[in-house]
């Protein structure tokens, strides 16, 4: 899909967090900026266990963090 909107032989539904460089660059370009995509969900997955290790907690904080600044990333709704 990326490389057929590249191409510019297709469009392409994606999350603004999937293709924030190719906007940023302008290698694509929003064709509706008005609409409003349904909201999605991510899951991390990881084994229960009573304590995470150092390293799964520490990336999901990361994760947290960085859905978190989506604001950042253009096309989406929150952005200034």
């Amino acid at each position: 899909m990326r490389a057929a909107a590249i191409a510019g032989i297709g469009l392409w539904l994606a999350p603004p967090f999937v293709i924030f460089d190719l906007l940023k660059s302008e290698a694509l370009v929003p064709l509706l900026p008005d609409y409003q995509a349904p909201e999605f969900e991510i899951v991390a997955l990881y084994p229960h266990r009573r304590h995470l290790t150092a390293k799964v907690r520490a990336f999901l904080d990361m994760l947290v963090d960085e859905f978190a600044q989506q604001q950042r990333w253009p096309g989406t709704s929150s952005a200034s």
